[in-house]
């Protein structure tokens, strides 16, 4: 039934990339004459691309798989698993690529990462539709396939959602995209507004974990009961074996089992942007470098070690013998 449900979102996608009218100025040399109309006729357009010549593209949508870099060992070994299928079976949905206007002779992927990295290990050329499309074009594609890929999971979503953002593109075109509501998209982007790139990253995707795990780890963050360092450094002690899911379990489980409460800690903000938090284990100060706490910040930046020492002589003329 999921493999039914994803073919028929991967080939909606297609439908849209076949069906978008060509964007100016992407024609490219390497495109074999017809290839256009085989591909608007349907599945005739499918060509075998060496995977050395695709090139990233766009707002990332899968946590962890990269075509430059290091992907993570639970990428990695999903990665593995396909292309061994890919080996026994064949790759069965092709992925969507257009002409590179920057590199010559080289294509950008839209979607389709994880089978252009398994098809690389299997030491075989991609299986890709070729279409000439200008970036929102590309973005509706993308997110179409996205749409009815089941195995995307909802932080792999919020992420997803943000790089669109930041890549110029307003609320209306990131629900179009992923095709999400107004209040699905405001639950994404509280996510991704509280919890930390770099925390989310050392949790991984988290294929089994839905919006609810995700959210309480928000609003624990969101109301100073850990912070993303401490949070951090919990997921470095479990064992490299875990998977997402374990990390983002047992990170929940041991911030429940500190029992640290929401009293327990206090927070403060005596000026504009700037927020001390006082916990058991430590107090911390935050100040904003933005609107009008930016130059407070940057005075303060610069004499932060004086007041530091001030303060501290302070402390010992109030506590002798402390």
């Amino acid at each position: 039934m999921a493999m039914g449900k994803n073919k028929t979102g991967i080939m909606a996608a297609i439908t849209a990339a076949a069906e978008a009218k060509p964007a100016a100025g992407r024609a490219h040399h390497s495109l074999p004459k017809g290839t256009i109309g085989s591909v608007r006729a349907g599945l005739g357009g499918i060509q075998d691309i060496d995977t050395g010549l695709i090139l990233p593209w766009g707002p990332k949508d899968r946590l962890g798989v990269e075509l430059t870099g290091v992907n993570s060992d639970e990428a990695q070994a999903s990665i593995a698993e396909l292309a061994q299928s890919i080996r026994d079976s064949g790759q069965q949905v092709p992925v969507l690529l257009r002409p590179s206007s920057d590199e010559d002779g080289h294509f950008e992927v839209i979607y389709g990462r994880r089978r252009i990295l398994a098809c690389k290990e299997a030491g075989l050329p991609v299986k890709a539709l070729i279409r000439t499309m200008d970036d929102s074009q590309a973005l509706m594609a993308k997110g179409l396939e996205n749409a009815g890929r089941e195995e995307l999971s909802f932080y792999e979503r919020a992420r997803f959602a943000k790089s669109i953002a930041e890549q110029g593109h307003d609320r209306a075109e990131i629900m179009q995209a992923l095709a999400i509501s107004k209040n699905t998209l405001s639950q994404l982007e509280r996510i991704t507004r509280l919890v930390p790139d770099m925390l989310g990253d050392a949790i991984g995707p988290a294929p089994g974990s839905g919006r609810p795990k995700w959210m309480s780890l928000a609003t624990v963050l969101d109301r100073g009961i850990i912070d993303a360092e401490t949070a951090i450094a919990i997921l470095g002690a479990f064992p490299a074996s875990a998977s997402s899911d374990d990390r983002l379990d047992g990170l929940l489980r041991e911030i429940t089992r500190r029992g640290t409460e929401p009293d327990q800690t206090r927070r403060a903000m005596p000026v504009p942007g700037v927020t001390i938090r006082s916990a058991r284990s430590a107090v911390t100060l935050s100040v904003k470098r933005a609107g009008q706490s930016k130059a407070f910040s940057d005075w303060l930046d610069s004499h932060l070690e004086e007041v530091i020492r001030e303060s501290y002589e302070r402390f010992q003329r109030e506590n002798p013998g402390a």
